[in-house]
């Protein structure tokens, strides 16, 4: 069995977000290389498809996980000195009254 045979008769999901975008190269050169066969260009085609959408997922994920870091709040934290309050902390705070 080929690799192409292999991969594209529902192998299991790539190890990687880098492996599968290096694999989803290889086969768009394949069918860009205009030497690929009917049946192979269709094989391609599947395999492209399901490569984009682990890819996808991948970056969903990766995305979602960023969002929920809130990475601007930890930013600010990381500015502000450790005895010196964080300017939007502080606004909010005075609004209160708390300072």
């Amino acid at each position: 069995m080929t690799e192409m045979e292999a991969s594209a008769g529902g192998s299991p999901a790539p190890e990687s977000y880098e492996a599968a975008v290096e694999r989803l190269e290889g086969v768009i050169l394949r069918l860009d290389s205009g030497k690929a066969e009917l049946r192979e260009t269709l094989e391609l085609c599947r395999e492209g498809k399901s490569l984009v959408e682990f890819c996808k997922g991948e970056l969903d994920a990766v995305s979602g996980e960023l969002q929920r870091l809130d990475l601007d709040d930890l930013v600010r934290k990381l500015e502000s000195s450790p005895g010196e309050l964080d300017p939007a902390r502080e606004r909010d705070e005075h609004r209160r009254g708390e300072i």
